[in-house]
């Protein structure tokens, strides 16, 4: 089964950019290619900065990628917890801004003309086991003014108590962002392995950027020395499948802790959900997923399945702003929780505000250095989960050897004597790494949904051969193929069905 998002799929006018190689002045530069970067450098270049961006693979190849894309306000549960824990302004405030996050893609995509499926559909937004929570969310949403209605809704899972939105969009967000000229220089394949805060200079494997000003849009933030994002965010993992022939008129979204997401797209409906710390859970997601998909739509084939993963802060708001205390035209954008396309297009206008020094009405409420309330718990046991999984992982030493390792999957193994990580191929060819984290040196896990290998302290994520996908790690895991003996290579060989190899 194709692990590529509809999006991927149908992304036919992909432009490659070169590698940067040697040194260059500018006077911004953004690291990280999702929709978040690109919407920064795109305000930033548009206010007459000379702007680049670098990103470490493919331009939306990460968490842009496999987005559900819903450019809407009526983001699931947040606006009771923000009215709780800093009152109804607040969340009014972030409606408002949503609102206009929304209004900046239908501009930008009006303007410019843009072909990317874009659709007003009606939002729906329930509890299905406690309609007392839906009643809860829809009198906080009335309270601050944002435009919704209680109604018995029809779903793909039943009839229950929603919160309807009107006027809520979907569109194909790679073909935005594909078709939004880019005023500035875009470098693929460059990955910023350092970042010196004083003279603000990013250092890549070829070259170097020094910048005006720096703005660090990579999901998880890659400067470790400040800021304590460790602390302040959790790496989260969702999954999705798309269910070709299917059919929905609005998006679905059921606000229970299992609850499920459903959207229609051009073939067919998305239907996602089973979040997870990465790292860790149930590694059945895409069982669920069909099995659900097949309760709602029916038996239909599966038309590609994807995880997606994205950085959920503890109060429920995004951090957009100054880095951290000290750090002067240092910038982060990231914890957008799962609701990054509003999002992206309010941090990109409130970073080139910041950036040129001019007001922006949401500074405070999404700063960085904001007086985070209730949080405490959540983050009290993000601390003590990472740091069971950095013991945990360093005491852990495996006694099963390359040999036990079944093909088309991987396994932390003891090999020549030291720990590492083990893929095999499916034709028994076998692949040996570093099995811990290069950026804090937690143990990785095997994901078996993804064919990856996944750090479950802060989200750091490698392909089946431990080449790095997505940060704060900045570089791959150190192979160590060349160790696997002629035993486990034995081991490895196919047998064929007569029984010899």
């Amino acid at each position: 089964m194709e692990t590529l998002s509809v999006w991927q799929k149908s992304d036919v006018s992909v432009r490659r950019y070169p590698r940067l190689t040697g040194d260059i002045s500018v006077g911004a530069l953004v690291i990280g290619g999702g929709i978040a970067g690109y919407l920064a450098a795109y305000r930033l270049a548009e206010s007459g900065r000379k702007t680049v961006l670098i990103e470490g693979y493919r331009l939306f190849s990460g968490t842009t990628a496999g987005t559900t894309a819903k450019i809407t306000y009526h983001q699931g549960n947040i606006y009771p917890k923000l009215a709780k824990n800093y009152g109804e302004r607040f969340a009014r405030m972030y409606y408002d801004s949503q609102c206009e996050g929304m209004s900046d893609i239908l501009s930008l995509a009006t303007e410019h003309d843009i072909d990317c499926g874009l659709k007003s559909v009606d939002s729906y937004v329930y509890s299905s086991e406690n309609s007392e929570e839906t009643q809860k969310l829809y009198g906080t949403m009335s309270d601050i003014g944002a435009k919704t209605a209680l109604v018995r809704a029809e779903t793909p899972a039943g009839s229950v108590l929603a919160v309807r939105a009107e006027g809520q969009y979907i569109f194909h967000p790679l073909r935005f962002l594909r078709s939004l000229p880019a005023h500035f220089d875009i470098y693929e394949n460059t990955r910023a392995l350092s970042v010196d805060t004083e003279r603000k200079i990013v250092r890549t494997e070829e070259g170097s950027v020094h910048a005006d000003v720096i703005v660090v849009a990579t999901r998880y933030p890659i400067v470790d020395s400040h800021g304590a994002y460790m602390y302040k965010l959790r790496p989260s993992m969702s999954f999705t499948i798309a269910v070709e022939g299917a059919s929905a008129d609005a998006t679905y979204l059921d606000i229970r802790e299992d609850g499920l997401s459903v959207r229609p797209y051009d073939g067919g409906v998305t239907v996602g959900g089973f979040d997870r710390r990465t790292g860790t859970g149930d590694e059945r997601a895409f069982l669920g997923l069909r099995a659900a998909a097949a309760h709602m739509f029916g038996s239909r084939p599966v038309e590609t399945q994807w995880a997606a993963q994205d950085c959920v802060s503890f109060d429920g708001l995004p951090y957009v702003g100054r880095y951290a205390k000290g750090l002067k035209d240092i910038y982060v954008i990231t914890g957008f929780g799962k609701w990054g396309m509003a999002n992206s297009a309010v941090a990109a206008r409130l970073i080139a505000d910041l950036a040129d020094g001019r007001d922006n009405a949401y500074e405070k409420l999404f700063s960085p250095l904001r007086g985070r309330k209730g949080v405490f718990l959540g983050t009290l046991r993000n601390v003590f989960r990472s740091a069971a999984y950095l013991i945990s992982g360093n005491l852990h030493f495996p006694l099963k050897t390359a040999r036990s390792v079944a093909p088309g999957e991987g396994k932390v193994v003891r090999l020549s004597g030291k720990k590492r990580a083990v893929y095999k191929e499916s034709d028994g060819k076998l692949y040996a790494f570093d099995a811990m984290c290069p950026h804090k040196h937690a143990e990785l896990r095997w994901n078996s949904e993804t064919k990856t290998w996944d750090c479950p302290c802060h989200g750091s994520r490698f392909d089946r051969y431990g080449n790095l996908i997505s940060a704060p790690a900045l570089r791959s895991c150190e192979s160590h193929s060349s160790l696997i003996g002629d035993g486990e290579r034995a081991a490895g060989k196919e047998k064929k069905k007569d029984g010899s190899e």
